[in-house]
């Protein structure tokens, strides 16, 4: 059996039993959300049934309030008792629509809420006559004790409608208690479960992949000291016995193309030195790090007459010329500084490090002698000269955009004056 179809079965059997797992638990917590919803609902019945009664006592209370003193302020707590009451029924029937005994019990309730709340406002009204006879009429009706018994009513009825709920809730309240803990069992013996297919998968992935590699590995090194490298025992034959096999000579190959190809975008293919592509980063890495004591300096030099010498000899000699002019330019400077070829035949040094100006008199003046020889190609002699210009910073700028335009103005201007081969920024000038 292949190393491929034995990882697949192990990793599905791990996937599987985690799936089940999974869905078992799902599965538990889906019905125990259920359950307490349905222990919620019953806490809302005997709630809000509890708030029933009371906006009905706060009813009574305000009646009560209103026949001992005929003060019409104490039929607020009525009126709004009775309104909150209707509310408060209203709920409750919709609570317990689909439960046929509460409804019954409900039926009831409203009957003898109608009773209570007609007998009460029977006394406030014949209060409100504001006559002996109707006030003795509506005193008879409260000492006849019937909204007493109507009230003992309601309120044995509205127990007997929270006795129910309550006896349902302690069945509901067990049930999900017992969902709890099944679900607590499960994920007990699911959590060594994952611990024991865990190590398992561990060791046997370690055992097959990991320590042929970790040999491979080991021998890699060896081989990129020059060491001989040790014997590997048998390898097994399935996939990562031929990627073992085959994985040194691919990894040697891949570094070998993956140099030249970063050489060839990063540098220049007819002269070899760096082409534009990182200068914009590179300007603004060495700006970054100049200071007044560490200057860094652009120094953009341009092949004077290059046009009329390519047009006189031909491509192949100004491609030849090019490439001395950038052996030489490389030639002159210090191994820390960069050179770039800029365009058709300007190049830009980046010098780093530069304590004082006078440095790059120093500088260019070794860059000036290296072109005092003529360029011998293909059997002739040529007299090439430079136009430099030089921008630092952060003396003139700290931004790289502006120091390659400083530079390329200095060299426009050193290219103009017939007194000089380069010429700093800002007027600063050096002779020949």
């Amino acid at each position: 059996m292949s190393l491929r179809t034995q990882l697949i079965l192990l990793l599905s059997t791990l996937f599987i039993v985690v799936l089940i797992n999974t869905f078992i638990v799902f599965i538990l917590d889906r019905e125990g959300r259920l359950k307490f919803d349905v222990l919620n609902h019953t806490h809302e019945i005997i709630d809000q049934s509890e708030r029933l009664y009371n906006h009905i006592i706060n009813a009574e209370t305000g009646q009560r309030g209103y026949l001992l003193t005929e003060n019409l302020n104490y039929l607020d707590p009525y009126y709004r008792g009775l309104e909150k009451t209707k509310e408060q029924f209203l709920i409750l029937n919709k609570l317990t629509l689909n439960d046929k005994k509460q409804q019954q019990n409900l039926a009831q309730l409203d009957a003898l809420i109608e009773k209570k709340f007609a007998e009460l406002n029977l006394t406030i009204n014949l209060i409100k006559q504001n006559t002996p006879h109707a006030t003795e009429e509506a005193k008879s009706i409260v000492y006849t004790n019937e909204g007493k018994a109507l009230m003992e009513q309601i309120e044995a009825l509205i127990k007997q409608f929270q006795n129910v709920e309550r006896t349902r809730l302690a069945e509901r309240n067990a049930d999900f208690q017992n969902n709890r803990l099944l679900i607590t069992q499960v994920v007990s013996v699911q959590i060594p479960l994952f611990i024991f297919l865990s190590i398992f998968c561990a060791f046997y992935i370690n055992n097959k992949l990991f320590k042929p590699l970790k040999r491979l590995l080991k021998n890699t090194e060896k081989l990129e000291k020059g060491e001989i490298p040790d014997h590997i025992e048998k390898c097994d034959t399935n996939e990562i016995g031929y990627l073992l096999r085959r994985f040194h000579r691919m990894s040697n190959i891949i570094y070998r193309r993956t140099n030249k190809l970063s050489f060839l975008v990063s540098h220049d293919h007819l002269t070899g030195v760096l082409n534009r592509t990182e200068l914009d980063r590179q300007l603004k890495f060495a700006i970054s790090a100049s200071s007044k004591n560490n200057k860094m300096a652009v120094i953009f030099i341009d092949i004077n007459q290059f046009k009329q010498l390519n047009d006189q000899y031909g491509h192949v000699i100004g491609d030849k010329v090019l490439v001395e002019a950038a052996k030489r330019i490389t030639g002159a400077v210090r191994a820390d500084d960069d050179v770039y070829r800029y365009g058709g035949d300007e190049f830009i040094i980046v010098a780093h490090h530069l304590r004082k100006l006078s440095y790059i008199d120093a500088m260019i003046k070794h860059l000036l002698d290296k072109f005092n020889s003529p360029f011998e190609v293909e059997q002739h002699n040529l007299k090439v000269t430079l136009s430099i210009g030089i921008a630092v910073s952060p003396d003139h700028t700290t931004d790289h955009t502006q120091l390659l335009k400083f530079a390329d103005q200095a060299m426009y201007e050193a290219k103009q004056s017939q007194l000089h081969t380069y010429k700093i920024f800002q007027g600063i000038e050096g002779d020949n």
